[in-house]
């Protein structure tokens, strides 16, 4: 479990005032409703508290102090993090803010500067020290990564097995974890894993069980909150990337090539209650060799009831949600609140191939 979650009391109320305080610039800038339900989220889900955010008073001064545990630290900068990009304006002096904030905690200005150059379009730092926590969200190792891509193009990448396993998934009686994939790759209108040439099936199967674990359907907000929960869950450290997609959702700066940019998707509550509900689990099933076969013909309820996943909270929550959620299928939504971008090569490679009828075509 992430320090984070384990904080109560008069230490709370310290860190929540720090987040204030990047927040409002040291009170320099408006509390904007954004920043202010981001704070709330924070204090009901990770200190379990009610807090007059009106009343929060306080400096950077003596915030080494304040927070001493050096894990925790880390934890208060990635939640720190997220503020400054909840809405378009003031991003700069709120990073400046988070990095007088890093230096109280004794950390280098790296951090800040990547995130100066996040607001830039730049995500070097803040997306290659996460590769290999998102490969693990994956299930993909870095090393096979690129040969998979490839036999993906040539459509060499099929698994009859795999393939008419899932084909008898649907079979199961409702509510069964594999039945419910296949709803999800229908809903989605993904090709069943082990279809030759379906990229984003093969690849991506294991981050496929995390949302239907989960409850999250792949809408951004859903993406947000599958890595959220990853976060809450792992050892390892997920914040930058939490950051990232925060960042690439509500404001549409772009951390990962492979998804398209939006403004205003982000949900303090949804989200930190997925951070709050990963740090509860009790299985981590965020591994390489983690086997899910086992558990596809059990019921869903009784897997994440195993893994001590909370069913509060999750976004599907039965066979009337659609697991790609109320925007429509991956690659042809519409909504003002995309942003709309020249895609580079590379990112037009990766949006093909994504549905049924795009392998049938």
């Amino acid at each position: 479990m992430k320090k984070v979650l384990e904080v109560r009391g008069d230490q709370a109320t310290a860190i929540l005032s720090l987040l204030k305080c990047v927040a409002t610039a040291e009170g320099t800038l408006e509390l904007h409703e954004v920043h202010k339900a981001t704070l709330h989220a924070f204090a009901e889900h990770l200190f379990h508290t009610e807090v007059d955010v009106d009343g929060l008073e306080g400096t950077l001064q003596g915030a080494g102090d304040a927070v001493a545990d050096p894990d925790l630290r880390r934890d208060v900068m990635n939640m720190a993090g997220i503020i400054p990009f909840l809405e378009e304006a003031d991003k700069e002096v709120r990073i400046d803010t988070f990095e007088r904030l890093s230096e109280a905690f004794g950390f280098s200005r790296k951090f800040a500067r990547e995130l100066h150059k996040l607001c830039h379009g730049s995500v070097t730092e803040v997306s290659i020290c996460q590769i290999r926590p998102l490969l693990l969200e994956s299930g993909v190792k870095i090393s096979t990564a690129p040969f998979k891509f490839l036999k993906s193009q040539l459509h060499l990448d099929g698994d009859r097995k795999m393939l008419a396993r899932y084909e008898g998934y649907r079979d199961l009686p409702e509510g069964m974890f594999g039945r419910v994939m296949t709803e999800y790759y229908r809903d989605n209108e993904f090709p069943l894993p082990g279809t030759k040439g379906a990229l984003f099936s093969n690849i991506l199967m294991v981050h496929d069980m995390h949302h239907v674990l989960t409850g999250y359907p792949t809408t951004p907000l859903g993406e947000t909150c599958v890595i959220a929960f990853a976060d809450g869950m792992m050892d390892l450290d997920l914040g930058k990337s939490l950051i990232g997609y925060v960042a690439q959702f509500q404001v549409g700066l772009q951390f990962d090539k492979g998804l398209e940019s939006w403004r205003n998707q982000f949900n303090p509550d949804r989200v930190i209650h997925a951070f709050e509900r990963g740090g509860r689990a009790t299985v981590n099933f965020e591994k390489y060799d983690f086997d899910f076969l086992p558990y596809l013909e059990q019921p869903l309820a009784e897997v994440r009831s195993k893994f001590g996943i909370d069913p509060e909270g999750a976004i599907v929550r039965g066979p009337d949600d659609l697991w790609c959620g109320d925007m429509g299928i991956v690659g042809m939504r519409k909504s003002p609140d995309m942003v709309e971008k020249k895609l580079s090569w590379f990112e037009k490679l990766l949006a093909g191939k994504n549905t049924e009828s795009d392998l049938s075509s």
